[in-house]
C-alpha cells in the first residue's frame, strides 16, 4: 500500500496515508453532517452539523490510528520491528518486518487491535451517557462507540488477513505446532469469507441498491490479500532451507555514481541486459543502487545533467545480506525496500551479489520443474 501522504513518525515508525482515504473521510463527514446528526437533532444550525460531523470523523480516524498503533507497540514488545503504518480506503495496515516466533506472540499482536477498539467503544459510550441523551455531542459519541464496536467485531472474524484470521492462525499453530499449515488454513478461511462478502454484495446491489458495491470491493480486496498471504506462506515454506547464495545473481556489474543517466542509457544499457545498477564511488565504495524504473521516471531532457547518484536509493535504505544467510530472513527485509532489491556482501563488505524478485521467481520455477522431473522418474 503506497503512502501518498506522510503524516510523520510515531516511536520511529513512519505513518502515512493512501490517497483513497480522502474518499472515505469525505463520505463519513457527509453522512454524519447531512444524514445522521440532523436525523437525531433536526433543530440545530447546518454549520453546527458540519462542524460536529468533521470533528467526529477526525476522532474516528484517531481511533483507527490507535488500533494500528496498538499492533505496532505489542509487535515491538515481542521483538518484531514495524516497517510503517498506512491508512487507506478500508482502514489501516501495520506492516511488520518479520513473523512472530511463538503462537503466544502471534496471538497478542493480533488480538490487541480489536481489544483497543472495544476499549474505545466503551469509553465513547460512557462519554455519551455523561453528556446526556438529548445532546448533539452525545449522539456523536454514541456513533463513535458503535463504529469502534463494529470495527473490533469485524476485525475479529476468523479470516486472514483480518486480525481474527491471525488469532485463528495462532490457535492452529499452538495446536498443531506447524505455523505454515496454520497460516494456510487461516488464509483459505479468509478467501471463503471474501467470497461470501462478494456474493452478499452482489445480491444487495440487485435488491437494495449501490451500497452493495462496498461489500463487493471489500470482498475483492480481502480475497486478493488472502491469496497473497497463502502464496507467501507457501513460498516461505519452500525457501526455508535455501541460502541467499543459492539464489542471488553473482558478481554484479557496478557503475560509477558520477555517471550521467544519458551515458548509462546510450552506452551501458546496450551492453548489459539487466535493470538494477549498483553504484560505487571513489575507491570502489558502495554508495547505493538505481533501477530502470527510477530512470524511466526521470524526464528525458534531464538525463544529460543528472548523475546516477541523484536518482539512487542510498545504502541506508537497501536491505543487505550475506551469502550464507537464510533467504527467508532477507526476504522479510526486502518487503520494505523501495526498489524491491537486496545487495549481498561478503565478510569484508565487498559486493558479491544482488537478489531481485526475478531471482526468487526463477528459483521457484526451477524448483517446480525439478520436482516434476523427479516425480516423473519415480513413475
Amino acid at each position: 500500500m503506497e503512502q501518498d501522504v506522510r503524516l510523520g513518525r510515531i516511536a520511529g515508525v513512519p505513518v502515512g496515508a493512501n490517497w483513497s482515504i480522502v474518499f472515505v473521510f469525505v463520505l463519513i463527514v457527509w453522512e454524519l453532517s447531512d444524514l445522521i446528526l440532523p436525523g437525531y437533532h433536526p433543530r440545530e444550525a447546518t454549520a453546527t452539523y458540519w462542524i460536529v460531523g468533521t470533528i467526529t470523523t477526525i476522532v474516528f480516524f484517531a481511533s483507527l490510528f490507535a488500533h494500528e498503533v496498538s499492533h505496532a507497540v505489542v509487535a515491538r514488545r515481542n521483538g518484531i520491528g514495524v516497517r510503517r503504518i498506512t491508512f487507506w480506503l478500508f482502514g489501516g495496515v501495520s506492516e511488520l518486518e518479520g513473523d512472530a516466533l511463538t503462537p503466544g506472540a502471534d496471538f497478542r499482536i493480533a488480538a490487541v487491535g480489536p481489544l483497543t477498539s472495544f476499549a474505545l467503544a466503551g469509553a465513547f459510550a460512557v462519554s455519551g451517557l455523561v453528556l446526556g441523551r438529548g445532546a448533539l455531542l452525545s449522539s456523536a459519541a454514541g456513533w463513535l462507540a458503535w463504529m469502534n464496536l463494529l470495527l473490533g467485531g469485524f476485525n475479529l472474524l476468523p479470516a486472514a488477513p483480518l486480525d481474527g484470521g491471525r488469532v485463528l492462525r495462532a490457535a492452529l499453530w499452538r495446536r498443531t505446532g506447524d505455523r505454515a499449515s496454520a497460516a494456510t488454513a487461516a488464509a483459505r478461511a479468509g478467501q471463503a469469507f471474501a467470497l461470501l462478502l462478494v456474493t452478499l454484495g452482489i445480491l444487495e446491489f440487485f435488491t437494495v441498491g449501490v451500497a452493495g458495491l462496498w461489500f463487493v470491493f471489500l470482498g475483492w480486496f480481502l480475497m486478493n490479500a488472502a491469496r497473497a498471504e497463502e502464496s507467501g506462506t507457501i513460498m516461505r515454506s519452500s525457501l526455508a532451507k535455501v541460502r541467499v547464495g543459492d539464489i542471488m545473481t553473482s558478481d554484479p556489474v557496478t557503475f560509477a555514481s558520477s555517471t550521467t543517466v544519458e551515458e548509462l542509457v546510450e552506452n551501458e544499457m546496450l551492453q548489459h541486459r539487466f535493470s538494477t545498477f549498483p553504484l560505487v564511488g571513489a575507491g570502489g565504495r558502495l554508495e547505493g543502487l538505481t533501477s530502470l524504473g527510477r530512470i524511466r521516471r526521470l524526464p528525458a531532457h534531464l538525463r544529460p545533467t543528472t548523475c546516477l547518484a541523484d536518482i539512487s536509493c542510498p545504502t541506508s535504505e537497501i536491505p543487505m545480506g550475506t551469502p550464507d544467510e537464510s533467504i527467508t530472513d532477507l526476504l522479510a527485509r526486502m518487503q520494505g525496500s523501495p526498489d524491491g532489491r537486496a545487495l549481498v556482501t561478503d565478510s569484508a563488505g565487498k559486493l558479491v551479489g544482488i537478489v531481485s524478485p526475478s531471482d526468487i521467481t526463477r528459483y521457484m520455477q526451477l524448483s517446480i520443474l525439478q520436482s516434476e522431473g523427479h516425480s516423473e522418474r519415480r513413475r
